[in-house]
């Protein structure tokens, strides 16, 4: 599964300096009959960020999550409303824990970047239809990942949202070699493939395989944006709310 979260973060990480938010609502399907649909809102300023997400499904209810990035501060916080308190990350732990290595030994997946010319109007914005399609090889069973995107970069904050995700790469923070498994240079060639898509993805659909003959399973996914804007944001939104204490 985390082969599946870093490639979701790499499809938002080349996308949208200013104030920008926006929302987007997404369904899921699979893993074992589990279902589950989830809202998500996020606030970009310059180098700050707050994400609010709230998920539910049958089996866990209702979840959610706050989070704030800091990039100025070196820092991510993670807060617990419900009881007023917060966990604190460094950035640089964050991208050190999770970076890889030149000892690894899997190799460059087998990728393809395909702009299909397609094009269809989201929000009111003209958006070109790219299908990225992976497949990993790996000892429980092989990993087949299609995914269908609706791309703009005639979105607001656009630019805004794509010079943050770049700081965010730089830190180490959004993805690493060792999530993926990959030594770095075969790293560095997947990223090179995803930095062709250009535009903020409006709508998504997910098709993941993996596993082996009689214990595969398949998980597929729906996401779209609903709502993108700049606004002014105030820079107490990044703030911890001065009633929360730290938790150890």
């Amino acid at each position: 599964m985390r082969i599946f979260c870093f490639t979701l973060s790499v499809c938002f990480a080349s996308m949208l300096l200013g104030d920008v938010m926006y929302e987007m609502t997404s369904t899921m399907s699979g893993m074992m009959g589990m279902q589950g649909q989830s809202q998500m809102r996020v606030f970009i300023k310059g180098d700050r960020s707050l994400t609010e997400m709230t998920a539910e499904n049958p089996m866990g209810g209702t979840m959610s999550d706050t989070r704030i990035i800091r990039l100025d501060k070196d820092v991510m916080w993670s807060i617990d409303h419900e009881n007023k308190t917060y966990s604190e990350y460094p950035i640089k732990r964050i991208s050190g824990a999770a970076e890889g290595n030149d000892t690894l030994d899997a190799v460059m997946p087998d990728l393809t970047v395909t702009k299909t010319g397609d094009k269809k109007k989201i929000l009111g914005k003209e958006c070109e239809k790219i299908i990225v399609s992976m497949k990993i090889a790996a000892d429980e069973g092989d990993m087949t990942f299609t995914q269908t995107m609706w791309v703009s970069q005639d979105v607001p904050g656009y630019r805004e949202v794509q010079d943050f995700q770049q700081h965010i790469a730089e830190s180490g923070m959004g993805s690493s070699s060792a999530m993926m498994g990959m030594n770095k240079a075969s790293y560095e060639e997947f990223r090179k493939k995803i930095s062709e898509i250009e535009g903020f993805p409006l709508e998504i659909d997910i098709e993941m395989t993996m596993g082996g003959e009689g214990m595969s399973f398949t998980m597929n996914a729906h996401s779209e944006v609903t709502n993108i804007e700049t606004t002014p944001i105030n820079d107490k939104v990044f703030e911890i709310p001065p009633s929360y204490s730290l938790q150890e």
